[in-house]
């Protein structure tokens, strides 16, 4: 069987890739402070967790996130032990998108999967028990609340080769609303 794609370095911030910078603009933006409660679902905290670490200074805003790197789990240990009011506010596992099965998601209110494609040759793999991306964005569809929104970094590595998969299973198949902001895709999921 084809193993994980564990990422030995993890990912440090750098200015060639804000997409989280964008994320945490748009949302401060979209004021998502009138909201009652924010659960946010992000896919690759980085070693600067910083979608996290913000989430945990607003008023109900949740983080669950998703890493393959295990330098982010433990930076993620070492934050959470030096303040335990992050493990409140937000929660990283470790685990790979394309095996993540919809009853161990709750609904969320945004969804960003700022790096789908660009770790996903295993997917494919005859051997692998993992989703392709199209089953990826039914199941984040799925977990995403009436009204929500999922979001995709334009300047990925992987954009040119997924976006078609992504207009096609949001806009075209689910009726999604798309705009911008930034580098950022926004597709609302529609209000029935």
């Amino acid at each position: 069987m084809t193993d994980i794609p564990v990422q030995e370095a993890g990912w440090e911030y750098n200015d060639v890739c804000p997409c989280d910078t964008q994320f945490i603009e748009y949302l401060t933006e979209s004021n998502i402070g009138k909201l009652s409660s924010a659960v946010i679902f992000h896919m690759g905290p980085g070693m600067h967790h910083k979608v996290g670490l913000w989430a945990v200074e607003q008023k109900k805003v949740f983080v669950r996130s998703m890493t393959l790197a295990p330098k982010e789990i433990l930076e993620y240990i070492r934050l959470a032990t030096a303040d335990p009011w992050l493990n409140s506010r937000y929660l990283v596992d470790f685990g790979d998108i394309h095996l993540l099965d919809k009853m161990l998601l709750p609904k969320f209110d945004f969804i960003s999967l700022f790096h789908l494609g660009e770790i996903s040759a295993q997917a494919f793999e005859e051997d692998y028990p993992g989703h392709n991306i199209e089953t990826v964005l039914t199941i984040m569809s799925q977990r995403l609340s009436i009204g929500g929104e999922m979001l995709f970094y334009e300047r990925s590595a992987a954009w040119e080769k997924i976006r078609m998969i992504i207009d096609f299973n949001l806009y075209d198949r689910y009726s999604y609303k798309k705009s911008n902001f930034k580098d950022l895709a926004v597709f609302r999921k529609k209000v029935l």
